[in-house]
């Protein structure tokens, strides 16, 4: 309900606690919404002063001070029913609300307690993942269960302490009942029918627990939970210590399933024994992933593991320094699934740089090396030394398996990925020696994938060797930064450009200077057949301005794709791309043009009639220019018929300015559509005199007008084009803004840059209003429904009550 939460952020005190009590029950249901609390904790928590409404109803749902304090009060108040309710959120809350509710339990007893979906169930529910928080727990059924439930999957010594708990909250007979369980653990429950029997149970067993055995609560705690751990297990963030000795003897009691032993792998000091086990299990995901430590026996077992579960793990290991690299290019085989487990750190690029060293810089043996390596089933060392040691004879002298660059560019895959990352290690002469040999995939794969991994010099011996088609590969991606499409486009190569029109991400105003044929240095030419091509195939549905992008460009290729492949929808546009045309090209370019047949017959006989004369292109510069003309634009934006934002789409698209002060009037006197004027927000260039006009629309014309979007509100306060003060004044139906205007500093961070006029709506409303309740009452009951400005609405709530 945003008007009384308004009204009661704008009202002053006085006029604020009248507000509360007329619009009690409306107060009442907005809180108990916004808490989540039954309808009677609402009540009881309103009963005393001390909660600031106006301050709750701006915070929301999001943890405030004074949502913090109403769950503080419903906490204190000791309900079964309203402790259930808030316990369920607990998730989403202070804990300390929650240890307010555990702490005005007053009668255990009480049934309300223990009712279905209640605090007991609630908190039984807790205790069975967390046995050792029973014992803080206000209910002895709940002790007591959580010792029948977990006594056996807890060790020894914690199960002891669980019975001591039970002992000191319960009864002899529920010691006795418990021995009944199956408790896991020899002589436990023997010992509990002699502890009831005992002048004092509780020291009696307290006294036979072990000492010095998990007598750290965090520890016993986080053990539990990864005894029942299926997947990440909670309670991890702190890593208390284990004794291990005591771990091992309770995974030889009852054996810790394999996530829980492969989350023991990620603690310090985690024993070898409990490694080896963890990596024999049947998923040794966790283990592979956290383990701080682990052997090199991985290597001999990798065929069990996942491929890339297993390359982490040996990266890990070999930045971390406890898989020694020596090892792994030296034993670990086959080479091509070592390779790729390597990290790019410099102690990698200096083993990898002192191996391949019998390679030296000859392109043949790396060439050889390349072709062998799908199928080499020994280490890298070995590989290198067969390679090295090969006749020149059987040496590869061309690149395997070539292939042609592809557009767009995909990623590499398979042997060509990992040699292309291999080089990228190794020192850039090795690159640059095989750089006449690599197939044209090979060269756009590094030219896209691993360009910034290149140095200048190998950057340099790719372009040379391979030229433009090298260049204009690499353009052909979507990932290639604004420095390198700028970079690119300053070869002014046509394929370059074409492959850059059609993949990458290339500013606007370069799309219109290529299109135009304007090279870089600014001399003009035809537009280059590739890039024609590009344009044929450009899918309309999505990038259609990057077509139109061409329309005043004057290139009679370009403007031939254009009337083969688009319907131009404004005479602006179509007299825009013949006169420009006409101007570079002369008359008989646009009478080819006009042969494609893609013209309105009317634009055609004009345009004909215009040709043999020598003033034809000053004619149809006068034309274009009425076609372009303030009242022309709007009578078009204005027509009914067909979609508003497909019509201003296409305006905007074909060149046709927008001419802000006509539009404005024709807000102003109801010619615009209301649709259309909201979309006109939205555009680059919008005025403030435009934006109020739309604003007061819907007042001056007694018929609704769509408002600009509350995206296009909000980008306007920040950009200055409206204030918040014109929207008080002149904004129609305030139900739709007003909140926009009308916050605190608590309001969400992805509003907070909007500007803040709380004072200007409270001095609006103080001078409309006063300090008249029931003036303010009838301004509520209208809010929702009112279509007009808010000064008019507070000016007609004050004349309802005077």
């Amino acid at each position: 309900m945003i008007e009384l939460a308004t009204a009661l952020r704008l009202a002053g005190p006085d006029v604020a606690a009248a507000l509360r009590e007329r619009f009690r029950v409306e107060i009442m249901a907005m809180v108990e919404g916004y808490a989540a609390l039954p309808k009677e904790a609402v009540e009881r928590v309103l009963a005393d002063d001390g909660i600031d409404l106006a301050a709750f109803f701006a915070e929301g749902w999001s943890g405030g001070p004074q949502a913090h304090e109403i769950l503080m009060r419903a906490a204190r108040l000791g309900d079964p029913a309203i402790a259930a309710s808030l316990y369920r959120r607990r998730k989403h809350a202070d804990p300390a609300v929650f240890a307010e509710v555990l702490a005005h339990v007053d009668d255990e007893e009480d049934e309300g307690w223990h009712a279905e979906y209640g605090l007991v169930q609630a908190l039984r529910e807790i205790a069975r993942r967390d046995p050792l928080s029973a014992a803080t727990m206000p209910f002895s059924v709940v002790v007591r269960q959580a010792a029948a439930d977990r006594c056996a999957d807890v060790p020894y010594a914690v199960a002891v302490d669980l019975c001591v708990a039970v002992a000191d909250r319960c009864t002899r007979t529920d010691l006795l009942d418990l021995a009944k369980e199956p408790l896991g653990h020899p002589g436990l429950a023997a010992m509990l029918v002699e502890a009831a029997q005992a002048p004092d149970p509780s020291a009696y067993l307290a006294d036979r627990r072990p000492p010095e055995e998990w007598l750290d609560p965090a520890a016993a705690r986080t053990f539990l939970h990864l005894r029942q751990s299926t997947e990440n297990p909670r309670g991890l963030e702190d890593r208390p210590e284990f004794d291990w000795d005591l771990v091992r003897r309770e995974h030889a009691r009852k054996r810790l399933g394999e996530t829980a032993l492969g989350w023991l792998t990620s603690w310090e000091g985690c024993p070898q024994d409990l490694v080896h086990e963890a990596l024999k299990a049947a998923r040794p995901r966790v283990a592979l992933k956290h383990a701080v430590w682990l052997p090199f026996d991985i290597v001999s077992n990798q065929g069990a593991l996942a491929a890339a579960e297993f390359d982490d793990a040996m990266r890990r290991g070999i930045a971390a320094g406890w898989m020694p690299l020596d090892r792994v290019l030296g034993e670990a085989a086959p080479a091509n699934r070592m390779l790729p487990t390597l990290p790019d750190i410099p102690e990698v690029r200096s083993a990898l740089a002192e191996a391949f060293a019998p390679l030296g810089d000859d392109p043949h043996l790396w060439l050889t090396f390349y072709a062998r390596l799908p199928r080499f089933a020994g280490s890298v060392v070995d590989m290198v030394a067969g390679v090295a040691a090969s006749p020149v004879s059987k040496r590869s002298t061309t690149w395997p398996r070539p292939l042609a660059a592809v557009f767009p560019a995909t990623e590499p895959e398979n042997t060509r990925a990992l040699f292309l990352n291999l080089l990228r290690l190794l020192p850039d002469s090795v690159t640059v020696a095989l750089a006449p040999y690599f197939d044209a995939r090979a060269v756009q794969h590094l030219l896209v994938f691993h360009y910034q991994a290149l140095s200048p010099q190998v950057r340099k011996a790719l372009v040379d060797e391979h030229g433009v088609p090298a260049l204009a590969s690499r353009a052909a991606s979507g990932w290639l930064s604004k420095e390198e499409v700028a970079e690119l486009l300053a070869y002014d190569e046509p394929a370059i450009d074409a492959s850059l029109f059609a993949h990458a991400q290339v500013p606007d105003e370069e799309r219109v200077r290529i299109l135009a044929g304007v090279r870089t240095d600014g001399s003009r030419g035809r537009v280059a057949p590739e890039v024609l091509d590009v344009l044929e195939d450009i899918n309309l549905g999505h990038y259609r301005a990057r077509l139109t992008a061409g329309l005043g460009g004057g290139d009679p290729g370009v403007a031939a794709v254009i009337l083969r492949r688009l319907r131009l929808g404004t005479e602006a546009g179509r007299l825009l791309l013949l006169v420009s045309v006409w101007e570079r090209y002369g008359p008989t370019e646009v009478e080819e043009l006009l042969d494609l047949g893609r013209l309105p017959a009317a634009t055609v006989k004009t345009v004909r009639a215009l040709l043999p004369a020598e003033d034809g292109l000053a004619r149809l510069r006068e034309r274009q220019a009425a076609a372009m003309a303030p009242g022309q634009v709007v009578a078009y934006l204005a027509k009914k018929g067909g979609p508003a934002e497909e019509n201003l789409r296409r305006a905007v698209q074909e060149g046709v300015p927008l001419p802000w002060p006509e539009l404005t009037d024709a807000v102003l006197d109801g010619r615009l559509d209301g649709q259309m004027a909201g979309l006109l927000c939205e555009q680059p260039g919008c005025t403030r005199e435009f934006a109020m006009a739309v604003l007061g629309a819907g007042a001056r014309h007694g018929r609704p007008v769509t408002p600009p979007k509350r995206t296009v509100l909000e980008r306007m306060l920040r950009a200055g084009v409206l204030t918040s003060e014109d929207l008080l004044a002149y904004g129609t139906s305030p139900v739709a803004f007003l909140d926009l205007i009308a916050r605190t500093p608590q309001a969400a961070p992805s509003r907070s840059a909007v500007v803040e006029p709380c004072e200007a709506a409270r001095a609006l409303a103080a001078d409309l209003l006063g300090d008249e309740p029931e003036a303010w009452v009838v301004a509520v009951r209208m809010f929702r429904d009112f279509s007009g400005t808010l000064p008019e609405l507070f000016a007609t709530a004050r004349a309802a009550t005077s």
